[in-house]
């Protein structure tokens, strides 16, 4: 969206007055606003009256759970990383939510993930988390999005902050690409790093993540379709002005039967490789299970000390402050 231009309407969203103490995200007007298949029970005006529903305990107040999270321990705004693959099923998500617990292990700072694989994202999985709150409810008070509010629609694990993908794949639709340059704006208030997992297809949401990135991991495995996408990928990121010191490759699932030697993966995606990432699928099955990833679960694996090795050089790269911003992507049509 060009700069000047109004925001989409957004009067169809559920609205909540977040001063009401003990609000909970999307609760106020239940029903108003929400298409009929997402519904709450009880709403519809043609089943008559709603069930009396049994009390619920109030959440603690926003402005608490500001005041308990650690001290940012850097300054300036918070640094975003944007974990990219150019095709499904290369273990981005999984790799996305381990570097942002080594990150906040390791250096000790504040970090949050957010899920922007919209339709069918695993980050509240990897984490043990519900389905709810997610990104839905931060879309009731997105045109006045406050850090307290915000901070009630995430989940908080293993030190870190979770903003969850929609619930349900139709639910994605009603998030857009200004929605997230929102988000991050009032995450960046808040973390010193924000990690964000998107979706393998290039959309106006990816490439808002692309664009918001301080530094991005580009994650492929060492067959030969995944190559082939990848170096499209990289191709496109080219194309679209990113600077190179910005990205960092990630080759994952690297095994000894693989045939293909890191040289020639090298000179077919004409981009160095710059972190290897065992595959241990027992590992990071048992991880995801359990909802502890497996940085923290197994630190001392070669798996873990890897990804721990991946969390130091995205730190050292985010740290950058000269990295030019990305153009606007003109290849898919987005406004310069």
């Amino acid at each position: 969206m060009t700069s000047g231009e109004a925001n989409p309407d957004t009067s169809q969203l559920p609205t909540l007055d977040a001063s009401e103490p003990g609000a909970a995200p999307g609760n106020a007007g239940r029903g108003e606003g929400l298409p009929d298949w997402y519904r709450p029970p009880g709403t519809d005006p043609a089943m008559g009256p709603p069930v009396e529903a049994a009390p619920v305990v109030a959440a603690p107040a926003a402005a608490d759970e500001l005041e308990a999270m650690p001290a940012r321990r850097r300054a300036g705004r918070g640094q975003v990383i944007t974990v990219v693959a150019g095709k499904p099923g290369t273990g981005k998500s999984t790799i996305a939510a381990n570097v942002a617990c080594v990150i906040a292990r390791d250096h000790h700072v504040t970090v949050a993930v957010v899920d922007l694989s919209l339709q069918f994202g695993d980050q509240a999985l990897m984490f043990d988390a519900g389905s709810s709150p997610s990104m839905v409810d931060v879309l009731a008070n997105v045109d006045a999005l406050t850090p307290e509010f915000l901070l009630e629609c995430m989940h908080q694990a293993h030190g870190l902050r979770i903003l969850g993908a929609p619930p349900s794949p139709e639910l994605a639709d009603l998030v857009e690409a200004w929605h997230i340059r929102a988000i991050v704006d009032q995450l960046r208030l808040l973390f010193d790093f924000i990690v964000l997992d998107t979706s393998s297809h290039l959309s106006d949401i990816s490439l808002e993540a692309i664009d918001q990135a301080d530094s991005l991991l580009v994650v492929t495995t060492p067959y030969l379709a995944s190559v082939k996408d990848t170096k499209l990928l990289l191709k496109t990121m080219s194309d679209l002005g990113v600077p190179a010191p910005k990205l960092t490759t990630v080759l994952n699932r690297m095994e000894p039967a693989i045939k293909m030697g890191l040289d020639v993966l090298e000179a077919n995606l004409k981009f160095p490789i710059a972190a290897e990432l065992p595959h241990v699928p027992g590992l990071l099955v048992s991880s995801v299970t359990d909802g502890v990833p497996l940085a923290l679960s197994k630190p001392n694996s070669e798996w873990g000390q890897r990804i721990a090795t991946l969390g130091k050089m995205v730190v050292t790269a985010s740290s950058d402050a000269d990295a030019r911003k990305p153009k606007r992507g003109f290849l898919l049509g987005r406004s310069k």
